[in-house]
């Protein structure tokens, strides 16, 4: 009875958990949506007051950006996306009062929204990087050290992966 009670008890906390793991990438997420959102509207550069269109457009260091923060934007509103997916499969888990998922798919669901989240921080990056190069061009200098320490991002992610790796990869893997 106890090794039973203790099992529900250990399912209880890793559902808490992960509830609280996914409000804070959704808010992480949404955020990424609504920057890019609004960095797609605020051009590096400006417009061209006769025609309206980007001043920068002909440019590949603005055209990178460009790619990369619709890329961001859609991956992070994909994430949002799905974690509304989750909440719909726990509401009608509530409404039935019944376990519809077996955890599996909401896991399945939180890992794909986690790796589009992360992704989406990586897009936004390389879209800060190349609309900070496209404005910053004339003055090189400037331009290549704020390219140096926005890159510096991956390096970064980089090492903390690998010390939560080597700290939790045989319990992750297990």
């Amino acid at each position: 009875m106890k090794g039973e009670e203790y099992i529900e008890e250990r399912k209880k906390e890793l559902k808490d958990a992960l509830s609280k793991a996914r409000e804070s990438q959704l808010v992480v997420a949404a955020l990424i949506a609504t920057v890019t959102f609004a960095a797609a509207f605020t051009l590096p550069g400006g417009y061209k007051s006769d025609l309206g269109t980007a001043i920068l457009a002909k440019k590949v260091v603005f055209i990178v950006f460009v790619i990369s923060d619709t890329m961001s934007l859609v991956l992070s509103t994909l994430a949002v996306f799905i974690h509304f997916l989750i909440s719909l499969i726990k509401g009608l888990e509530k409404i039935k009062d019944e376990e519809i998922d077996d955890v599996g798919t909401t896991e399945k669901l939180f890992g794909v929204a986690t790796l589009l989240t992360m992704i989406g921080m990586g897009t936004m990056i390389i879209a800060f990087i190349t609309g900070t190069y496209a404005v910053l061009e004339s003055s090189l200098e400037l331009a290549i050290s704020t390219c140096l320490i926005g890159s510096s991002f991956f390096f970064l992610m980089s090492f903390v992966l690998w010390l939560i790796y080597k700290d939790l990869g045989d319990v992750i893997w297990e």
